[in-house]
């Protein structure tokens, strides 16, 4: 693993060096890859099942941290770790790990925002940050300031570089430190969260219905056989249901017992009122904690927005054409750090190359990129022998488009195919 860790400083400086990256802004992430390793298997303690992102629970998984340079989205460091860990717990130690080596590595002194989402959120992860003199940007989870949360539209401002995103903002103790606190209201967010919310209400209905003519059967007697219901089952299998999301706000239930029969009934219906709250107060919101006291709402909202490119790349990884990290065919630890490695070193030289495509006018999303890059193909030309006028035999670039011309000259695929010649 030092091997590891080295190779990765040594390739974050040589890419600083060449590449020139501004490494002020650090977005940080962790995701999962499952894996085919046995249960039986011993020999591989990285490997451990836990809540698995692709929803592959059955199967053992290792994570991957990453750390992305927040301007091009270049992978910097990364951690291979233990699959049943819980991010809010592995994040203090791994952050501050990872931006030692990063100043390390770059001979950075100077200030580093790092950009996280509220699953890694902790007071002991903010008071590493502190002591380490880093600041941040994290989404902080609804349940610390509810109140703030719950401000009235009518206090919001418009996001003049964000179309369909509104903010307020507020300064906040928390842990005797004053903070700088960001609401963030966006359009599109309401419409998923919304969504979400009544495919999820649909589902739980459908549930709650089921269950309750379950036990109108036992009722009337129209099923005897199995264990019959009772008031503390039903309820334990209505308080399942209503675990997901906003459920237990919007969604009544009550189950009650008659007292000759033993029988128990079901009775639930919408709370319209808390429906309609919900709506005005949490739907489409965000709470944005950060250390930059001096940062107004509009600055906040724009950096966590960044952190949707660390989620792109995630997405990248397990891209069935491209970059893909799974299934990893090793079954040691040794080897699953090291297939991390290769894995990220792919995506590194990937961003590479289209932060340099950006820079000579051509920008596009990464996968597209590969795209067409996979279009331009070396083509071998051979003569046959004996004609006149022959001509020497070569290797040259297939018929290319315009997008493709260019990105052949912003990447010097003519000059590196002719030094290879």
């Amino acid at each position: 693993e030092s091997h590891i860790e080295a190779i990765q400083e040594r390739l974050l400086a040589a890419v600083q060096k060449v590449f020139g990256l501004d490494g002020g802004l650090l977005l940080y992430d962790t995701t999962n890859f499952y894996t085919y390793i046995a249960t039986t298997n011993d020999r591989c303690p990285l490997a451990k099942r836990g809540r698995n992102k692709q929803k592959r629970n059955d199967l053992r998984q290792y994570g991957l941290a990453l750390l992305l340079a927040g301007d091009s989205h270049v992978p910097v460091l990364h951690r291979v770790y233990e699959g049943n860990l819980v991010d809010v717990k592995l994040f203090p130690a791994l952050a501050q790990d990872l931006l030692v080596r990063y100043r390390r590595a770059t001979g950075r002194q100077d200030e580093v925002t790092m950009v996280f989402d509220k699953g890694n959120v902790s007071r002991e992860a903010i008071e590493a940050l502190a002591r380490a003199k880093t600041h941040f940007v994290a989404a902080i989870p609804a349940s610390w300031r509810p109140a703030l949360l719950a401000t009235p539209l009518e206090k919001f401002e418009a996001h003049e570089t964000l179309p369909g995103t509104q903010v307020f903002e507020a300064a906040e103790d928390f842990w005797g430190e004053t903070f700088r606190v960001a609401v963030t209201y966006t359009e599109s967010f309401f419409t998923q969260q919304l969504h979400g919310l009544t495919q999820t209400l649909v589902r739980c209905q459908k549930k709650l219905l089921d269950l309750a003519k379950n036990l109108e059967a036992w009722r009337q007697g129209k099923k005897t056989r199995g264990k019959r219901p009772t008031l503390a089952s039903v309820r334990k299998s209505v308080q399942g249901i209503l675990s997901a999301q906003f459920m237990k706000e919007v969604l009544l239930a009550e189950a009650t017992e008659e007292e000759k029969t033993k029988t128990v009934r079901l009775a639930y219906r919408v709370d319209h009122d808390a429906l309609g709250r919900l709506a005005r107060e949490r739907l489409g919101r965000a709470l944005l904690l950060s250390s930059h006291i001096e940062w107004n709402a509009p600055q906040l909202a724009a950096t966590y927005r960044s952190l949707s490119g660390i989620e792109d790349t995630f997405r990248n990884m397990k891209d069935v054409d491209y970059l893909r990290c799974q299934p990893a065919y090793h079954w040691t630890d040794q080897k699953l750090r090291v297939h991390g490695l290769y894995c990220v070193m792919a995506l590194l030289l990937a961003t590479l190359a289209r932060k340099v495509a950006a820079q000579g006018g051509v920008e596009m999303p990464l996968l597209a990129l590969l795209d067409e890059l996979t279009a331009i193909r070396e083509v071998a030309v051979v003569y046959p022998q004996g004609i006149l006028a022959h001509r020497k035999d070569h290797v040259a670039l297939s018929r290319m488009t315009p997008r493709q011309k260019k990105l052949a000259e912003a990447l010097h695929i003519a000059e590196t195919l002719a030094a290879k010649g």
